[in-house]
């Protein structure tokens, strides 16, 4: 089981992954436009067409998806309307 630190730890790195993914987003449009992205440790790691090719591509390489930023990257901006 995981210290309350090491959850601490484990959030503050997947926010900082997130927040580059965004910062990203303009030129993933570009180079992966309408895949599912993951990121993690400051790093593109891989894409592909679903969230479950993606899992299988991290699971192969070793990375655990459930702790790595997997998002969609759509080819043109989507608004939703509330």
């Amino acid at each position: 089981m995981e210290s309350v630190s090491e959850v601490g730890l484990t959030l503050r790195d997947y926010e900082k992954d997130f927040l580059l993914f965004q910062k990203n987003l303009p030129e993933l449009k570009m180079r992966e436009p309408n895949k599912f992205v993951a990121f993690k440790n400051g790093s593109l790691i891989t894409s592909g067409l679903s969230v479950e090719e993606v899992s299988k591509k991290l699971i192969i390489k070793g990375i655990e998806p459930s702790g790595t930023v997997i998002e969609f990257v759509p080819k043109e901006e989507i608004r939703m309307i509330v």
